[in-house]
Parts: C-alpha cells; structure tokens; sequence
C-alpha cells in the first residue's frame, strides 16, 4: 500500500492532464470538418483567408500586450512597498489581493460597470469637479475592455514581481546607496534586473489570461467589442458552427503554446545575464 501511495497522489492530476487531452483531441478533431462532411483545413484555410477574421485575433494579441504592460506598470511600485512596508501593513495589503484574488470574477466585472457607467462613480466625480460637461463613455469600447482586463490580471503580476523582490539581497541595495548610486540608478541596475523572473512569468500570465479573456469583453464590451474568446463562442454556440469556433479555438490554443515556447527558449539563452537560470 505504501509503495502505490505516489501513485495514488497523482492520479488526480493524470485524471485532469487526460481529460483535457482528450477534449483537444476532440477539439482539432471538430476543427477539421468541413462543407458537406469533408475533412481537411478548410476552416482554417477560412480564418486565414477573412480579413476580419485575422484582424479580430491580431486585435485580441494587441490588446492583450497592451493590458500586460499597463499590469507590469502598476503592480510593479504596489509589489516593491509591500516589500519595503512593515509586517502589518504587509499582512493588511495581501489579505486584500488574496481577497481580491478569490473574489467571483463576474462580480467585479459588474463592480466596474457601475465605477465606469455613464452615471457610474468616475463619471459623476468628473461632472462634479466640472472637468467635464458630458459623461464619457467609458464602457462598451475597447478602453473599457483593458480596464477590465487590467483589473482582474492585477493581483497574479503583484504576486509574481513580490515573490522575486522578497529574495533580493538588501545588502546590495545598501552598497549601492553607500557608493553614490541615485535611487533611480539602483533600480535600473540592481532592482530591474534581479527581478526580471517575476516580471517574465507575471507577464505571460497577464497576457495568456488577457488574450483568453471571455467575461470581460462580454459585460464590458456589451457586444460592441470582439475578441477571440467572444469570436469563438459566437461562431460555436450562437451561430452553430461549431468547426469554424473548434478551428478558432485551436489557433488560440496553438499561439498561447508557440508563446510558452519562444519564452523558454528565450530564457535558455538569456537568462543566466539575469539570474533565471
């Protein structure tokens, strides 16, 4: 008995790993039906061949780099105080992301419906500062869009970056103040580098939950705002179509691993300069 207990372990996982290569199994097979029961790429040779098709997936990319930068931005001096912070304001601040993080999804999304509306908290604050003399419109754009995404992504890049500039070496910090070093200076040449790993696996995460992102373009978007996900879902549910969403859906699939890929390649090469291998 003691000998199968790894085993017995593990199986929840194997389960899991077989589940979901047997539903991409299904997935690509699907993707390959095409007009009158035919296999092949059709459906794929469709997506490539429509315009509108390939400028909705290179506008879910865009957007999705966009949100990951913006992410890294804000996390970054939010990651960095909750190292410099004191034990209680440390413990006060991740209680609330971990709060956040477990938070229902579809609630804050509807949260930044009434911050963001027309008559939301935002709006109201600028027409009675008089910043403003109409409402903008904030929601049901691709602006809205982001804010969402930045939103829920914010709390796995504030984790990612903290984790990495917990292990960094105080005393390196020091030295370089002693020696004369502005704090910028440190930053950029001590700071920035030792936390590139966090600041890399933070950045894939934000930008393949983006990238995927369904939720928010839908109650943010409210339909005016098309991306892969919505695209997909709208082919294979809505429209019945399901080979063209299966095939769409492979492609996302595809990128995200091609992605996942060039990253560890790119950190093989490099990433002993930084300190990740």
């Amino acid at each position: 008995m003691r000998a199968a207990l790894p085993y017995l372990l593990i199986l929840p996982a194997a389960l899991l790993v077989v589940g979901l290569v047997l539903s991409l199994l299904q997935l690509f097979t699907a993707s390959l039906v095409g007009p009158g029961g035919a296999t092949g790429a059709f459906q794929y040779q469709k997506i490539a061949g429509t315009p509108a098709y390939v400028l909705t997936f290179w506008r879910s990319a865009w957007w999705a780099l966009l949100a990951t930068a913006v992410t890294a931005i804000l996390a970054y001096p939010v990651a960095w105080y909750m190292e410099q912070a004191g034990a209680g304001a440390r413990r006060l601040m991740l209680a609330f992301l971990v709060l956040i993080f477990f938070s229902d999804y579809v609630l804050r999304m509807y949260g930044l419906v009434l911050v963001l509306g027309k008559a939301g908290v935002v709006n109201r604050l600028l027409l009675w500062t008089g910043i403003v003399d109409d409402p903008i419109r904030m929601l049901y754009n691709p602006f809205g869009v982001i804010v969402g995404m930045v939103t829920g992504a914010l709390p796995f890049m504030i984790f990612a970056l903290n984790g990495v500039l917990a292990r960094i070496d105080r005393s390196l910090l020091q030295a370089a103040a002693l020696l004369g070093a502005p704090p910028f200076a440190v930053f950029r040449r001590i700071v920035l580098p030792l936390s590139v790993t966090g600041l890399v696996s933070g950045s894939i995460i934000v930008f393949l939950l983006s990238l995927n992102s369904f939720i928010t373009p839908a109650l943010l978007g409210g339909g005016f705002v098309e991306m892969a996900a919505t695209f997909i879902y709208e082919q294979a549910i809505n429209l019945n179509n399901l080979p063209l969403g299966a095939a769409a859906a492979m492609i996302l699939f595809a990128a995200a691993m091609l992605l996942l890929l060039a990253v560890n390649k790119l950190v093989d090469r490099f990433g002993r300069r930084f300190g990740v291998t």
